[in-house]
């Protein structure tokens, strides 16, 4: 539940985002639109905890975010920034947000990055990779197509099977193929009782949609 967000503009007076306040329930799949500067990245990465927000409260289970540990909060949301944002590593080591690296189980972590990658049927595209799950890719995914770097950017947002998954134009480099495959993951998460956010310009989306959040100048 969102209760009174507010951004402030960085660059000048005024706000990006002004009084949001709405919640979504377990299995809902909610779409949020508007023109260009609406502000509905800028309130995707407020839940996400990517920007705190001003004034107002984010919560989860009916708990403050403030109330939660980070880490074990952050296992339970999954977020792709309208940019994709992958990191110097391999294409396993993206999906699973480097987690080996805090001492969990390798085979566990190998374990859900595949189902990670069959949940937003990604596993073919990886494996044509050289190297596939250990292909090596570079900062902001360089030696990827925008697509392929899109699409192992969904499948870590799938890693995990988080409660929430909050998705900014996750479709904006896929073609028909990708498309479709985003469509039937959001479908079978929204089967499973996650909850969905997704920022997106493209009309296929609307048939796993059961609201619309429409932002304009900030405002809801």
């Amino acid at each position: 539940s969102v209760e009174g967000i507010s951004v402030r503009h960085p660059d000048r007076d005024g706000a990006v985002l002004l009084n949001i306040t709405f919640k979504v329930e377990p299995g809902e799949v909610v779409a949020i639109v508007g023109p260009s500067g609406a502000g509905k990245s800028t309130l995707l990465r407020v839940l996400a905890g990517a920007l705190p927000a001003d004034r107002g409260e984010v919560r989860f289970d009916g708990a403050s975010r403030a109330g939660w540990d980070p880490e074990r909060l952050a296992a339970h949301i999954g977020y792709v920034p309208q940019d994709s944002r992958l990191f110097p590593g391999t294409v396993a080591e993206n999906i699973a947000r480097f987690a080996t690296e805090g001492g969990a189980d390798r085979g566990d972590v190998d374990e859900a990055v595949i189902a990670a990658a069959e949940a937003v049927k990604a596993t073919d595209l990886i494996k044509r990779l050289a190297g596939g799950f250990d292909h090596r890719i570079g900062l902001d995914g360089r030696g990827l197509s925008a697509g392929q770097a899109q699409r192992i950017a969904l499948a870590r947002a799938f890693y995990g099977d988080p409660a929430v998954l909050l998705l900014d134009e996750p479709n904006s480099n896929l073609d028909a193929e990708g498309d479709a495959a985003l469509l039937a993951a959001i479908g079978a998460a929204k089967a499973r009782g996650r909850t969905v956010l997704i920022v997106s310009h493209k009309l296929g989306v609307l048939p796993v949609v059961d609201r619309i959040l429409l932002l304009r100048d900030g405002e809801a």
